[in-house]
């Protein structure tokens, strides 16, 4: 579990700190050990200095982080639990600026710290002409942190769209690394197809991906992780990444990553690369700091209840309805079954064969009033209070007879069954 931010959300006040309870909170209902990633575009027009103000601005410009920022960031990992990746600046930096910056970062952070990460979306970055001058670039830029922090964590190399640079990447450096990274977006908030249908509707191109990812990894003996991902890139669509489909397409996006071997992902969240609150975040502030949950954290939410040990095997035969289905079993030896209906018209009417010796079943359902709904979503009948809360309602009770489990899934929702 993680979510991920640009490197301008570290210099807004107030937002990473041990005081903001809110957010804490939200953190806590997801995971007690997620990954915080801090990077994105504005990672490569950011200084680090030491004693500065703090300055929060759109890429175009640059931003400034000090030393209050990384206490302070480092006093709201420790108070989640959570560990922190760390981008530095090879877009328009110098090593010796990340070597000073990761020794800052290093210092605040100890033990929370996870991995830096040289450069973002490094095969867009105009001045790496191919792959060999970037890879040029990042063994300067490594040899400088390595200077100054022998044992200095690494991640990489922060792919967006160029597979090929992931695998080479892995060959070469996969001993050195913790993670693989790549990103991920259905596709860009300005596309005319950037709809719900489309959203909702499985990605064929990208499980092949997922798989060269996770057979590139293995062959290294470390695992890959989509470190930046969301809707539509560019801060996301209104009325869209916004809605009850984006926590849908979440929830099932999710369970896709951990079918295909992924170590984790990371929500893009929070102000963007142009300073505004992008539309997908799954959790914006208002202008007093106060944070809480949108539609796409709900489907962070159902994940967290469901998502939990190991994957089962199940074979669906959905029909004509855009229905997916998973099954896990938890550690304490319950399993969970989750189907989504991302059909936008049709109900599906389920018919579950199940293992043998499960007596009980409880279902949570994850509903909002339409698809297109920017509030009043619900999980288990209770949506997450202005305090960052959330607890179950009464549970669903699901009879199980000779043949199996039968059970409705309106369009546009889904449910989490838990058997005993």
């Amino acid at each position: 579990m993680g979510l991920g931010y640009e490197t301008s959300a570290t210099a807004q006040p107030g937002y990473f700190s041990a005081q903001n309870h809110d957010l804490i909170q939200l953190y806590r209902n997801l995971s007690p050990h997620g990954l915080i990633r801090i990077g994105g575009n504005i990672s490569d027009h950011t200084r680090y200095v030491p004693d500065g103000p703090p300055t929060v601005n759109p890429e175009e410009l640059l931003t400034t982080i000090n030393q209050t920022c990384l206490r302070d960031l480092a006093a709201f990992a420790r108070a989640t639990g959570w560990q922190v990746m760390w981008g530095l600046n090879l877009g328009t930096g110098s090593p010796a600026e990340a070597a000073t910056e990761a020794r800052a970062v290093t210092a605040a952070l100890g033990s929370t710290l996870h991995s830096f990460e040289i450069g973002n979306e490094v095969d867009l970055q105009r001045h790496f002409k191919n792959y060999a001058a970037y890879y040029s670039a990042y063994l300067e830029f490594r040899a400088a942190l390595r200077t100054a922090l022998p044992n200095a964590p690494l991640s990489g190399p922060d792919a967006a769209v160029n597979l090929n640079w992931v695998l080479a990447f892995a060959k070469t450096e996969g001993h050195d690394v913790k993670l693989l990274t790549h990103h991920y977006y259905r596709s860009g908030a300005s596309d005319p197809n950037a709809t719900l249908a489309d959203l909702l509707e499985p990605d064929a191109r990208w499980a092949n991906r997922l798989d060269q990812l996770h057979a590139a990894g293995q062959a290294q003996g470390l695992g890959y992780r989509i470190n930046e991902v969301n809707s539509f890139s560019g801060g996301g669509k209104t009325s869209v990444s916004d809605t009850f489909g984006s926590a849908l397409w979440c929830l099932d996006y999710l369970f896709v990553l951990a079918a295909h071997g992924c170590a984790g992902v990371n929500l893009e969240t929070d102000i963007n690369q142009h300073a505004w609150l992008s539309h997908y975040s799954p959790i914006i502030h208002d202008a007093s700091g106060h944070c809480h949950a949108c539609p796409e954290y709900y489907g962070l939410l159902a994940f967290a209840q469901a998502g939990l040990g190991d994957l089962v095997k199940l074979t669906l035969k959905p029909g004509h309805v855009n229905l997916t289905a998973y099954a896990t079993k938890h550690p304490d030896g319950s399993l969970w079954l989750t189907i989504v209906n991302k059909d936008l018209v049709r109900a599906a009417d389920v018919t579950a064969t199940l293992p043998a010796g499960l007596t009980t079943a409880t279902a949570l359902r994850l509903l909002a009033p339409s698809v297109t709904s920017q509030d009043h979503v619900t999980l288990a009948g209770h949506t997450v209070t202005s305090g960052g809360q959330w607890h179950p309602g009464p549970l669903e009770v699901v009879s199980i007879q000779s043949a199996g489990l039968r059970l409705s899934v309106p369009p546009a929702s889904a449910v989490l069954v838990e058997f005993k």
